[in-house]
């Protein structure tokens, strides 16, 4: 069975392995993260990931197999496929959960 027949509708097959580059060395700023739910390889094997975090990878080997985690110097993938989002919201929603913290301690220090 496919990998790509068992994923979301547009899913397109992975490019030969001369296309794909480290995870590791995909160069984007600071403040941009890899969204999840692409098809990659692992040791000439295809996967699809479906987190992505700071130093591993949280992969599907097959549909219905476990899945495993996978350092990011091991995940090839094409970088015309991924997905990129900016941090800014999540650096806007850390502030506040800052702010609103420093709020509660004020009120907390004014009551005693």
């Amino acid at each position: 069975m496919s990998m790509v027949s068992n994923r979301k509708p547009g899913a397109t097959a992975i490019k030969s392995p001369a296309d794909l580059v480290r995870l590791d060395s995909v160069e984007m700023d600071e403040d941009d993260e890899i969204l999840p739910d692409f098809e990659a390889e692992v040791d000439g094997r295809r996967v699809w990931v479906t987190a992505v975090l700071e130093r591993t990878v949280v992969v599907e080997p097959a549909p219905g197999e476990p899945k495993v985690l996978v350092n990011r110097r091991r995940l090839m993938v094409d970088p015309g496929q991924l997905r990129v989002r900016h941090l800014a919201s999540k650096e806007a929603a850390r502030r506040g959960r800052e702010a609103a913290r420093q709020l509660r301690l004020q009120e907390h220090s004014s009551a005693a």
